[in-house]
């Protein structure tokens, strides 16, 4: 049996691919024991592992646990600036609601941790894996590229949690993808996804984050910058659902205004987005995001509604798919 370790994002947890017997390749994932047993991801997702597979669907779109290729994130480093095409991530978006869809209404989680990093590209065929190990029987341990199908599967489900039934309001998901209500210790469920979906939407067509509430000096998560921020591209939160909030009369006055520092950017979703020219197209795309990026997560769009939107669901034009493949062709891929 000829091993392949490719190195995941987690520092305790790496990913090996190989070829069994079967002549079939299949994906391994290896953990190791730490110190804090109760709080290890690794075990969270065991446990969500075993209840996904109550609702297994072999024929289920985005999610599997065949060998795939490299993350979103590092296909995006192969693009000038970080940005992709735009048939590519509207295919990739789309079908992750479908994926997300799945795990909120039939198996009651929310995964928490929806980034490019934890979104692996599927791979076309076993030719492309063959490949591999020829290449990796020479040289081990080598830098290899697959063929790609461009369709998303969503990984790493240490993070999720249960929705179904009970009350999350914990400080949760990753930095530059928290939802508000996260931000405003408000109880928290499956609306978290979607914005986090939104908020990638963004990052992958700009090659930029919308949010960056970080202290770069003291490499450190800045809650008044994030919620000036957010404010910034979203305008002041709903006063009704503020006053939820115990950060309330410490960032915000009785009706409803800042009253903290950092001053609220002088922002907007219109400027942020320069990929898709002002147009009818662009009017569709701020309409979509728009359904996702809320204060209100009870007014965020579902999965569900989202699947059929407006501009995911537009033509692709023929000068979009040349433009694809030109990039495609440059990046080797």
């Amino acid at each position: 049996m000829q091993l392949f370790l490719d190195l995941f994002h987690s520092k305790s947890i790496f990913v090996a691919d190989f070829k069994c017997r079967a002549k079939e390749y299949t994906s391994l994932k290896v953990s190791v024991q730490i110190d804090n047993a109760e709080a290890s991801p690794v075990l969270n997702e065991i446990k969500m592992l075993r209840r996904l597979k109550k609702f297994a669907n072999k024929d289920h779109p985005g999610l599997d646990f065949n060998p795939q290729g490299n993350s979103v994130r590092t296909l995006q480093e192969t693009f000038p600036n970080g940005m992709l095409p735009k048939i590519l991530v509207k295919s990739l978006i789309h079908r992750l609601f479908f994926s997300v869809n799945w795990l909120h209404a039939t198996c009651g989680v929310a995964h928490t941790d929806i980034l490019p990093q934890n979104i692996l590209m599927e791979i076309e065929d076993d030719t492309s894996l063959k490949d591999v190990e020829d290449q990796e029987s020479r040289v081990p341990i080598s830098t290899y590229h697959v063929k790609l199908s461009g369709h998303p599967i969503l990984t790493d489900f240490g993070q999720m949690r249960l929705v179904e039934g009970c009350v999350n309001q914990d400080w949760w998901m990753s930095d530059l993808y928290r939802a508000p209500e996260v931000l405003l210790q408000l109880p928290w469920g499956f609306p978290v996804d979607i914005w986090s979906i939104g908020v990638m939407t963004l990052e992958l067509l700009e090659g930029k984050n919308l949010f960056d509430p970080i202290d770069r000096i003291h490499s450190q998560y800045v809650l008044p910058l994030a919620l000036a921020q957010y404010i910034g591209y979203l305008g002041p939160p709903p006063l009704e659902i503020i006053r939820q909030s115990p950060l309330f009369s410490t960032y915000f006055d009785a009706e409803g205004n800042w009253i903290s520092e950092p001053p609220i950017p002088k922002t907007s979703l219109e400027d942020f987005v320069t990929t898709i020219p002002p147009g009818e197209e662009k009017g569709q795309f701020l309409r979509f995001i728009r359904k996702i990026l809320t204060w209100d997560q009870e007014a965020r769009a579902t999965s569900n509604e989202t699947i059929p939107d407006e501009w995911l669901m537009r033509p692709v034009e023929e000068m979009e798919i040349a433009e694809a493949r030109a990039c495609f062709s440059s990046t080797g891929y």
